[in-house]
């Protein structure tokens, strides 16, 4: 297990697939108990190719099935933006203690897919 040492936090690394530091913008939605579509936005702190650390004011109920739109800055010759996009879990939700974020969830899905900004909407 390697520790990976990022702005005074400190985390183990037992994950499957390689997770990407990216503070990227991300927009989340869930249904409640009553069925009401409730959404969130927040930030993300890491991503790999089947989950996110979102870090949030708001998180959604742990175990809340999600959809999850993540929009990636913009890359000089590519026309339409690039955003991650997908559908998973929130298996987390924590207090966070080294980030300006209050609160943050861990989110687990199949697989996040990266697609132009004018295919998924």
């Amino acid at each position: 297990m390697a520790n990976n040492h990022t702005a005074g936090c400190v985390i183990d690394e037992r994950r499957k697939y390689t997770r990407y530091r990216l503070g990227i913008p991300v927009i989340f939605s869930w249904r409640d108990e009553r069925k009401t579509q409730c959404e969130g936005l927040g930030l993300t702190r890491d991503v790999s190719i089947t989950s996110a650390f979102v870090l949030t004011p708001n998180p959604p109920p742990l175990e809340a099935n999600l959809k999850l739109k993540a929009f990636l800055p913009p890359v000089v010759g590519v026309a339409a933006p690039m955003r991650i996009h997908g559908e998973g879990r929130a298996i987390r939700v924590q207090a966070i203690k080294c980030h300006e974020a209050s609160e943050g969830f861990a989110v687990v899905g199949k697989r996040f897919l990266l697609r132009r900004g004018e295919e998924y909407r």
